[in-house]
């Protein structure tokens, strides 16, 4: 019960954040600052930072998920875990259609501050940290269920650090600003918690 509890406040939080910043994007000062932190990491292009952060930002790319959700689904059935293949499948395909539906609803311009690589569609919320958050939470639940426990401390900062340089691939490249960043962390967080109480294993 005090689990529950626990998923559904951190579920409940993270809306509120990310109701917060989407109501904030309207403030010139939020606007300000976004553009602000872009200007500033333009002043730290270069070509090695470039490739990495291509390298980086193509782990949170539609192919990549495709790619990965089917084979960790795949280790779902060949270890007879069902329930978690189909909680896996559900959970991905969920996270995708809301984030497109948030997106259509926000229909927030990318930025035009000399992108780095083509990114269609809307800007708000960022799928990459969305989708990214989900995908990668879910990989490291996974892990933590079959490491030993010495090994948990290491699972949950690499994917913290991981995540924090998705997110921030997107803003070198240019294609997002930090709000929308942030929300797609907080929405991606939302979703792993409403996971968490579907499939608390």
């Amino acid at each position: 019960m005090i689990r529950k509890r626990y998923y559904l406040f951190l579920a409940a939080l993270m809306v509120i954040i990310f109701l917060l910043v989407a109501t904030a994007i309207a403030l010139p000062e939020v606007r300000y600052f976004d553009t602000w932190i872009l200007v500033r990491l333009m002043a730290y292009r270069s070509p090695l930072a470039t490739i990495f952060f291509k390298v980086i930002t193509f782990f949170g790319t539609s192919i990549f998920f495709y790619l990965a959700t089917a084979a960790l689904g795949i280790s779902f059935l060949l270890g007879r875990d069902y329930r978690g293949f189909w909680v896996l499948m559900f959970t991905m395909n969920g996270a995708w259609a809301l984030m497109e539906g948030l997106k259509a609803f926000y229909h927030r311009p990318r930025p035009a501050l000399g992108p780095l690589e083509p990114a269609p569609g809307f800007s708000f919320p960022s799928g990459h940290a969305m989708m990214g958050t989900v995908f990668f939470s879910l990989l490291a639940l996974v892990l933590l269920q079959r490491l030993p426990s010495r090994y948990h401390p290491l699972v949950a900062r690499l994917t913290i650090f991981f995540l924090f340089l998705l997110g921030l691939s997107r803003l070198y490249l240019g294609v997002h600003y930090p709000t929308d960043v942030l929300a797609g962390y907080a929405a991606g967080l939302a979703v792993v918690s409403l996971y968490r109480l579907w499939w608390p294993r």
